[in-house]
């Protein structure tokens, strides 16, 4: 179904407040997370005024180390075909000036360093290590080769990771990493990175938004991963990952909103993931599954909405735990969730259950190309959320409900296949 996207509906009507009210409103919002949006390392946006790091004003003068350390990195690349680099000069002794680099000013260390988008080509060079007090390093959608080297580690100062985008950048995260413990988005996605993730992950303890989505990491999720009692975001999907998702893992993940697993070889998840409080979008797809039992525990996610379980392998009888997903209250969701089921293209036989009328938060349901029959429970139409519906593709018989928004949808909602389905949108039943 893919990442969708949809926006609440609120009353037109005003209300009017005293401006105390308000004042008082708006300075809760300042203290508060939330009011943070416009600084959270959210993504590797080459913007200083929304990166999340403020540095000392003033006329800032380059360390020496820093210097150095970045004309090591100039010497590493082999192809600048933009010149973005020609005012990084040993002649030019103040680093502060040269593109890409933003000093403290008061230290005159290198706090960020930003060149992405700029093909460069070369090898990522360990001299990094020695900028101290970095804090951002965006060098995604370049064309280095080699490996991230583990003296990446000593950035202890890190916030931001971006090296994605990178097709020839290649071998394992380095274990040094756990030593990141101020970083808060690591972006690795779109490489070619290989062997497991490091157990070191878990003392990662600030981070906050993961993606490393398509590449070749392989082995399972640690579960030091459990740790992560910060993260919101994680994007493994487009990997070798495999085996059972282990008990640990939903230990501490408390603060998980959205948790891409898809395209992986991953077989099921813990039973249990009550931890899982603020976990509401779920994407397993093109996993081979052991069955559809092996992720009963999505039902015990309190605010769980949005679950995609496309070609998984699903095979038996309707996976019971449908039935008694939770349904939270739409204004605990984020509006980036949209609250769907997503069973197609598994093997799922026999009668679809009449329970699954009573998740009437639904707007989107997809059960096409599986080996369903008996008829669409008249239960479905308390179903008046449904914005999207398919059965195609399945041995469905009797009457379609004759109800909005079932009469509404499109043929293709339940055909091919379903030869016995009758009544709108299709021909009346005889």
């Amino acid at each position: 179904m893919g990442r969708q996207t949809r926006a609440k509906a609120h009353g037109s009507g005003r209300v009017l407040l005293p401006n105390w009210v308000v004042l008082f409103a708006v300075l809760i919002l300042l203290l508060s997370g939330k009011a943070m949006c416009d600084t959270d390392p959210l993504d590797c946006s080459d913007d200083d005024d929304n990166d999340g790091i403020i540095s000392t004003p003033g006329v800032p003068v380059c360390s020496e180390e820093d210097r150095n350390a970045l004309l090591q990195f100039k010497a590493s690349i082999s192809s600048d075909p933009n010149n973005v680099l020609a005012d990084w000069q040993a002649s030019r002794t103040n680093c502060c000036d040269w593109t890409g680099v933003t000093c403290d000013g008061s230290t005159g260390r290198v706090v960020r360093l930003k060149l992405p988008n700029q093909d460069l080509q070369g090898t990522l060079s360990p001299d990094l290590s020695a900028l101290s007090s970095l804090q951002v390093l965006i060098l995604d959608n370049n064309d280095f080769s080699g490996t991230i080297p583990s003296s990446f580690g000593n950035l202890t100062s890190l916030q931001r990771l971006c090296l994605s985008n990178i097709p020839s950048l290649s071998g394992p995260i380095p274990d040094s990493f756990g030593q990141l413990s101020s970083l808060q988005l690591m972006d690795l996605r779109s490489d070619a990175l290989t062997g497991p993730l490091p157990s070191s992950f878990g003392e990662m303890t600030s981070l906050r938004n993961l993606h490393l989505y398509g590449n070749q990491i392989s082995g399972p999720i640690p579960e030091s991963f459990g740790l992560l009692s910060q993260l919101y975001n994680a994007d493994l999907g487009h990997n070798q990952i495999s085996g059972r998702i282990a008990d640990g893992f939903a230990f501490g993940l408390g603060s998980l909103i959205n948790l891409y697993l898809n395209n992986n070889k991953i077989t099921g998840l813990p039973d249990n993931l009550s931890n899982l409080t603020s976990l509401q979008w779920l994407d397993l797809s093109n996993n081979p599954l052991e069955s559809g039992d092996a992720v009963k525990g999505i039902a015990t996610a309190p605010l769980i909405s949005q679950i995609e379980l496309e070609s998984c392998g699903i095979s038996g009888p309707f996976p019971a735990w449908v039935s008694i997903l939770p349904q939270p209250d739409i204004t605990q969701i984020s509006d980036e969730v949209t609250p769907s089921l997503d069973l197609a293209n598994n093997a799922i036989s026999g009668a679809i259950p009449a329970a699954l009328g009573n998740l009437t938060n639904l707007q989107y349901l997809d059960l096409q190309n599986n080996q369903l029959n008996g008829s669409i429970p008249t239960s479905f139409a308390q179903l008046q959320s449904l914005q999207g519906f398919n059965v195609s593709y399945n041995q469905l018989s009797g009457e379609i409900p004759q109800v909005s928004p079932f009469i509404t949808f499109d043929k293709s909602s339940y055909t091919p296949g379903n030869s016995g389905l009758c009544g709108l949108p299709l021909a009346p039943c005889a």
